[in-house]
C-alpha cells in the first residue's frame, strides 16, 4: 500500500512584504506608471522567496491576498496563478544578490523610446539630469520577445548583471532596487527622463559628462547596527524590521540583549546607530554624548508576566495573594537577574517576604527567554515581560502580575552620536516609531509609552 506524502508545511505569511508590495502597486497607479491591468511588482522575501502580483493584477485595487508566492527559480508555491513575467523578476534577482524588489510598468513615455530606431544597446537613454543618474544609471536595450517567451528571461538577466534598469524593445522598463521605494522611485525618474528626452529629439541639448555621472553612480545603502532590548524583538523578527527593509532596501545588523547588557557593550566601545532599551539608561547615554539627545523617543512600555508549560493547567495570578500562592507552590520559578524584569522581580520577592524560599530553588537564567525554561522541563513558572514570554510560542502565557504588584518598564529609542549612515539610521527611527509599528508593539504585549 503507497502511504500519500505529508502535506507540505504552510508558508509564512510575510504580512509586512505583502504589504509594501500592495502599497508600491497602488502607487505605480496613482502616478500613471501604469494602465488597466498591466505592470507586475516582486519582493523577495527574508527566507528566499518571491511575492509578485498575480497575472491579470490591477495594481490600483491589488490586495495582500492578490500576490503570488514563489521560489527562488520562478516556481509557484501558493496563491493565485502569477504574471506571466514571473519569470523576468525571478531571472533579474537571481542575476542582482544585492536586489530585493523589481518593478515592471509599460509607462508610455519609456515604452515610447523602446520603439524608437538609433538606440544604444548599451545605454537606451542618455544621462540628461543628475537625478536619473543618481536613481537610474545605465539603461541598456533588451532585444525584443514576445509576452510570455521565457527567452526574455535569460537575456533580461544577463543584462541584469551589469545594470539595475534595463528597457525591453517595444515592451516597457524593468528596475531593480535593494528597496521597493527606491525601485519605484526609479522608474518614476525613468519616466520622467524618457518625456524629456522625446520633448529634446531634434534639438540642440546637453548631457551629464561621464566624470558627472559617475559621480552619481546608484550605490547600494549602508546596514544599520541597532542594538535593542529583548522586549521588544518579537515585534521587530515578526513584522517590523521586514518591513522596513522591503520598502528601504537597507539592512538591519541587529544585537538583542538586556539592556544591562547592551550598556556593558558600549561601556567597551561598541556604538550603535540606534539603540532601543530602558529609556533611564537611554537618558543617561544621551546625557553623556553617547546618544543623540534631540533624537530620544519614547517607544513603549511593558509589564511583567507568568508563562507555565504548553499544555499545562493556567495558574491563578489574578490577586497578590494568589501570585504568592503560585510562586511558593511552584517546583521552580525560572527569572533572569539581568534583564529589567528580573531585577525587579528579585526586588518583589524581598518585598513580598518569600525570596528566600522562591530563590531556593529557582532557574536562574543568565539572559534570554525564561520560559524556554518551562518547555524543556526546567521549571513549572516563567517570569519575565510579557513580551519575551510570548517570544517562546510553546510557552503557555497566564497573563500580567495584578496591578498592585506590576513593574512596567518604559522604553524609548534613540540614534547615535556617531551613527556611521545617519540618513539610513534616521530613518529606521522613524519607522520604529510609526503608526504600524506601534501596533505591531502592542500585537507583542507591549503598551503604548505614557504621555
Amino acid at each position: 500500500m503507497t502511504t500519500a506524502p505529508a502535506p507540505a508545511p504552510a508558508h509564512p505569511s510575510h504580512a509586512a512584504g505583502r504589504a509594501a508590495v500592495v502599497a508600491t502597486a497602488r502607487a505605480l497607479a496613482a502616478r500613471g506608471l501604469v494602465h488597466g491591468r498591466t505592470g507586475n511588482v516582486s519582493l523577495r522575501t527574508g527566507d528566499g522567496r518571491i511575492l509578485v502580483t498575480a497575472t491579470g493584477a490591477d495594481l490600483s485595487a491589488v490586495g495582500p491576498r492578490d500576490l503570488s508566492l514563489l521560489d527562488a527559480d520562478g516556481g509557484h508555491l501558493d496563491g493565485p496563478p502569477p504574471s506571466k513575467e514571473a519569470f523576468l523578476h525571478a531571472a533579474v534577482l537571481r542575476a542582482r544578490p544585492d536586489a530585493r524588489a523589481v518593478v515592471h510598468t509599460h509607462s508610455p513615455h519609456a515604452t515610447a523610446v523602446s520603439c524608437l530606431n538609433g538606440l544604444d544597446p548599451d545605454d537606451a537613454l542618455p544621462p540628461l539630469t543628475a537625478y536619473y543618474a543618481l536613481r537610474v544609471g545605465r539603461l541598456p536595450l533588451v532585444p525584443y520577445f514576445a509576452p510570455g517567451d521565457r527567452r526574455l528571461a535569460a537575456a533580461a538577466g544577463e543584462r541584469a548583471r551589469t545594470d539595475a534598469a534595463l528597457l525591453l524593445r517595444h515592451h516597457g522598463p524593468v528596475v531593480a532596487a535593494p528597496g521597493l521605494d527606491a525601485a519605484l522611485d526609479a522608474v518614476e525618474e525613468l519616466e520622467q527622463t524618457a518625456r524629456i528626452f522625446l520633448l529634446l529629439r531634434g534639438a540642440d541639448h546637453a548631457r551629464l559628462t561621464e566624470e558627472q555621472r559617475g559621480a552619481l553612480r546608484p550605490r547600494p545603502p549602508r546596514p544599520v547596527a541597532l542594538f535593542s532590548a529583548l522586549a521588544i524583538k518579537k515585534a521587530l523578527d515578526d513584522t517590523v524590521l521586514e518591513a522596513f527593509t522591503s520598502t528601504t532596501g537597507i539592512d538591519v545588523d541587529g544585537v538583542y540583549e538586556p539592556t544591562n547588557v547592551l550598556l556593558r557593550q558600549i561601556e567597551g566601545g561598541a556604538r550603535p546607530d540606534v539603540l532601543v532599551g530602558v529609556t533611564g539608561a537611554l537618558e543617561k547615554l544621551a546625557a553623556s554624548g553617547v546618544l543623540s539627545a534631540p533624537s530620544l523617543r519614547p517607544l513603549a512600555r511593558v509589564g511583567i508576566g507568568v508563562a507555565v508549560p504548553p499544555g499545562a493547567p493556567a495558574v491563578d495570578i489574578a490577586t497578590t495573594e494568589a501570585l504568592v500562592r503560585a510562586l511558593t507552590s511552584a517546583r521552580s520559578v525560572a527569572y533572569s537577574r539581568t534583564g529589567a524584569s528580573g531585577v525587579a522581580f528579585a526586588a518583589l520577592l524581598e518585598r513580598l517576604g518569600i525570596a528566600d524560599e522562591v530563590n531556593s530553588r529557582a532557574t536562574v537564567v543568565e539572559k534570554g527567554f525564561t520560559a524556554l525554561a518551562v518547555t524543556d522541563g526546567r521549571a513549572d513558572l516563567a517570569v519575565q515581560q510579557l513580551s519575551e514570554l510570548r517570544f517562546v510560542p510553546r510557552a503557555r502565557v497566564v497573563g500580567p502580575f495584578p496591578e498592585e504588584v506590576q513593574h512596567y518598564t518604559d522604553l524609548s529609542v534613540a540614534l547615535g552620536a556617531d551613527a556611521v549612515d545617519r540618513a539610513g539610521a534616521g530613518s529606521l527611527l522613524r519607522h520604529l516609531t510609526s503608526a504600524p509599528a506601534r501596533a505591531a508593539y502592542r500585537a507583542a504585549g507591549l503598551e503604548d509609552p505614557r504621555r
